[in-house]
């Protein structure tokens, strides 16, 4: 009696600890379900919400280097600075561009170049070159703190080969020193013949202009009056392409 008594409390507990079991894991699935859900909510879905998110980049061109910095960087973007050559033209030590360009759509957090036309420490004028000999204008350049770049074939002829026809930057403009220098040259004169336009009653700019696009070259670098008032060879003369036409706005040439 006694013992059967005793398998029967024994039978009750084992049941008791089964279901003890039962509910104890589902409570630790129950908290298993909720941690999950909180790192969802709170870590995995602002990853996936912010693979389809953009942002628009800000137009930071034509502010200082410091504004355009804190605007990018307030726009949740990347930014990083980089200098350009200086151009004179331009306002110097702020933004002249930007890639990506103002507007465009990307990514949080992508980074952002600016360009800042930074002012140089030392400028230099560009020397007149033209008419002189190539080798000639390559020791004026260096002499000047600049640096020769390409050094193109012109169709301009000119009395003799390898002469300086067209540069750029033109002749006196205010440059950073190591600035390049690009150079046209002549093939030297030709075969055909020309006639001789006249110019006389025109400014030197436009004498020369006309000169040259008859396929003959004027140099006469003291023309710098109001008006051509001598020319020489005189209208109706026959020369060979590239040969050179003097021009004065002195009556005698002078």
């Amino acid at each position: 009696m006694e013992r059967s008594r005793f398998k029967r409390t024994l039978g009750w507990f084992s049941s008791v600890l089964r279901d003890k079991v039962f509910y104890l894991g589902l409570v630790g699935i129950a908290l298993g379900l909720v941690a999950f859900a909180i790192l969802f909510n709170y870590a995995v879905m602002p990853l996936w919400t912010r693979h389809d998110a953009s942002v628009s980049v800000p137009d930071v061109r034509e502010m200082t280097g410091e504004q355009a910095e804190s605007t990018l960087r307030a726009a949740g973007l990347g930014a990083e600075m980089r200098e350009q050559p200086f151009n004179p033209n331009l306002a110097a030590d702020i933004v002249v561009e930007q890639q990506p360009d103002p507007n465009t759509s990307v990514k949080p957090g992508r980074r952002v170049y600016y360009y800042i036309n930074a002012s140089p420490k030392e400028l230099a004028v560009t020397p007149d070159v033209v008419s002189l000999a190539e080798a000639t204008a390559r020791e004026q350049i260096r002499d000047a703190g600049l640096v020769v770049g390409t050094v193109e074939s012109d169709t301009i002829r000119t009395p003799f080969r390898n002469t300086v026809t067209r540069q750029t930057p033109e002749p006196g403009r205010q440059v950073p020193k190591g600035t390049r220098v690009t150079l046209w040259t002549s093939p030297g004169p030709g075969t055909a013949s020309v006639r001789v336009p006249n110019v006389v009653g025109n400014t030197p700019e436009e004498a020369r202009a006309i000169l040259r696009r008859a396929g003959l070259w004027v140099d006469s670098p003291n023309a710098t009056g109001d008006r051509i008032r001598w020319q020489q060879p005189e209208e109706g003369a026959t020369l060979k392409e590239g040969e050179e036409v003097r021009i004065s706005t002195n009556p005698s040439g002078g």
